[in-house]
């Protein structure tokens, strides 16, 4: 017994890491190809080994119906922009085994230990600026361990939703944290997203609009040390003309629009909208090369028609209407659930970002937890003396 105690939470921290990391990915990158396979199917065949010595106690049908949903219409209504056959086996087997397997990591995972995890993944952005910068690459946006700007400031944001339930001397520091690093992406899904989350913050304590003062004077140092520059960072020049009313630089920040990136897919939609364009249509390789759809939920609609992305929609506004009911007593829930919508909005590689998955099949434990919880404590007395 005592070395299940000793070897779980040891195998369990090795799969978090791994995948809430994103490891494999950035190995891939900036080590090379064996070493990103070998994490990778490493991370998998721990999920296996996990789920099999724990036992299973728990499914998110939703996910595992949107899966089904998506992976066979998609790939039966058009293979144009098909993989070969055994790559899009292995990567719907992949979806699989985090949706069954990683439910049960998850299921056993506190919001203190994905707090950890969240704040170290954001501080690899500090290394992306100071120990593997790629001035060319990066474009002056950092993204740490992610790869991808977006993916580091959605990050950023479920540890700063997750810091309102940490302990005091852990709260405003994890807040300020993981509000600057997320700022250091330039992300504009972060800043969006990091107001709305302030905002619902107040509906527990009117001592939260703070933060939002905080916020915006970190912002402002930023735009005032970016003037000191010799090459200045662009999108902080597009963010100050914003906030200085210069609407001719402003103007700059419409030119790579996510609404034009969509409107190239707009006539793709409407003429299958119920089957489809097949998998990989939306991709950068797909009906409108050469980037992809940037949205998970035209990906969806595009490459597997409604059904499917009627089933993911209803699925998050269940999650958000449960999130809010219980807001007094886990707030940090909506907050998470709201920050990974938005983040869908810009996002295309949602059925392959295994932390995304992760993430998604937390929230839900946390509100089937206090469901149960709930209807526990709604039981008659003599129900509750028969248990």
């Amino acid at each position: 017994m005592e070395n299940k105690i000793t070897f779980f939470p040891f195998l369990r921290y090795a799969i978090l890491a791994l995948i809430l990391l994103h490891l494999p990915g950035f190995t891939l990158v900036y080590i090379n190809g064996t070493v990103s396979s070998l994490l990778s199917y490493m991370s998998y065949g721990l999920i296996l080994l996990y789920t099999i010595t724990t036992g299973k106690n728990g499914n998110s049908y939703p996910m595992l119906l949107l899966g089904i949903l998506y992976f066979t219409i998609s790939s039966l209504t058009d293979q144009s922009y098909m993989p070969d056959f055994l790559l899009f086996a292995i990567i719907v087997v992949k979806y699989f085994i985090i949706i069954i397997g990683g439910y049960e990591v998850m299921r056993n995972t506190s919001r203190t230990e994905i707090w950890v995890f969240m704040l170290i993944g954001a501080l690899s952005i500090l290394g992306n600026m100071f120990l593997f910068n790629n001035p060319i690459q990066d474009n002056g946006r950092y993204s740490g361990f992610y790869l991808d700007p977006n993916n580091a400031g959605l990050i950023c944001l479920m540890g700063f939703s997750l810091s309102y339930m940490m302990p005091k001397r852990f709260k405003l520091l994890g807040k300020i944290v993981f509000t600057l690093l997320g700022l250091f992406t330039f992300s504009r899904t972060f800043i969006v997203s990091w107001i709305v989350i302030n905002v619902l913050s107040i509906k527990l304590s009117i001592k939260n609009a703070k933060m939002l003062g905080l916020g915006f004077a970190l912002l402002s140092a930023l735009l005032v040390y970016n003037e000191f520059l010799p090459s200045k960072n662009r999108r902080l020049e597009e963010l100050g003309a914003m906030i200085s009313g210069n609407e001719k630089k402003a103007q700059n920040l419409s030119k790579d629009s996510r609404f034009e990136t969509w409107g190239r897919f707009y006539d793709f939609l409407l003429d299958k909208p119920f089957t489809g364009n097949g998998y990989n249509a939306f991709t950068g390789k797909g009906v409108a090369p050469p980037v992809g759809v940037h949205n998970t939920y035209l990906l969806i609609w595009g490459e597997a028609g409604i059904a499917p992305l009627l089933l993911f929609l209803i699925y998050l506004a269940s999650l958000l209407n449960k999130s809010y009911y219980y807001f007094k007593k886990i707030p940090h829930v909506l907050m998470m659930t709201l920050a990974l919508s938005l983040f869908l909005l810009t996002n295309h590689n949602f059925f392959t970002t295994d932390y995304s998955l992760l993430l998604i099949l937390w929230l839900h434990i946390q509100i089937s937890k206090e469901n149960e919880s709930s209807k526990t404590v709604n039981l008659p007395s003599k129900d509750l003396k028969n248990q």
